[in-house]
């Protein structure tokens, strides 16, 4: 079997790893996956990576890529970069620790 190894993939961008990907068939949902396949969700926590906080964000990446595909974006070159974060605030009873989603998109083309 003569195989060649195309290096280095690490050096081109996701839309070029997609045209790559779908010259060797690959199905679209995995080449059209969010976020791109990468290091996952877990460096989008800041702080402790606990078993809660990332139950916590896959549950809201889920609600985030569900709007992104009802909104008819999903397959346009969208980065969306998604983290959670501790969120502290004072009301009249007392101090409050809460996490917190932040989401933020940007089209390369359209």
């Amino acid at each position: 079997m003569k195989l060649k190894l195309i290096e280095p993939l690490k050096e081109l961008f996701k839309d070029e790893v997609r045209k790559i990907g779908r010259d060797l068939g690959m199905p679209e949902e995995i080449l059209q996956r969010q976020p791109f396949p990468g290091p996952g969700l877990a460096v989008r926590i800041l702080g402790e990576v606990t078993p809660e906080r990332l139950v916590i964000l896959r549950e809201c990446d889920d609600i985030v890529v569900n709007e992104i595909k009802n909104a008819g974006l999903y397959k346009k070159n969208l980065a969306v970069v998604r983290g959670a974060a501790a969120s502290h605030d004072c009301r009249s009873d007392g101090r409050y620790a809460n996490l917190c989603l932040h989401v933020r998109g940007a089209c390369s083309s359209l």
